[in-house]
């Protein structure tokens, strides 16, 4: 997969959101994706950015609104593994990208 499909794939990235349970904080999944976009298309090394996805560490949230994790955790693993990096689970997550975004109803009835 060539960096511009990952960038592109990153930007258009929807994840599924939290409310009373734990997620990420919004904001920082938010700066560290447009950080990788820039990068990716910058043209700067996939080790860095690789070591970038692998140390960062988000705020969680878990009384206000959130991504769910594990839609965010297999969107950055899916940009890890294409650039090179190991995977860090045995079986492959379900993209984060792929996956609709859900509406009021079935959010609140955690469907």
């Amino acid at each position: 997969m060539d960096r511009t499909a990952i960038a592109d794939e990153l930007r258009t990235a929807r994840f599924r959101m939290t409310q009373f349970r734990q997620g990420y904080d919004e904001g920082a999944v938010d700066d560290l994706i447009e950080g990788l976009v820039r990068r990716l298309l910058s043209g700067d090394g996939d080790r860095e950015i690789v070591a970038e996805v692998d140390a960062c560490r988000f705020p969680t949230t878990s009384a206000r609104r959130g991504y769910d994790m594990a839609d965010v955790d297999a969107a950055l693993e899916r940009v890890t593994t294409a650039l090179g990096g190991a995977p860090t689970t045995a079986a492959p997550l379900p993209s984060a990208v792929t996956e609709p975004p859900r509406g009021f109803l079935a959010r609140l009835l955690g469907r």
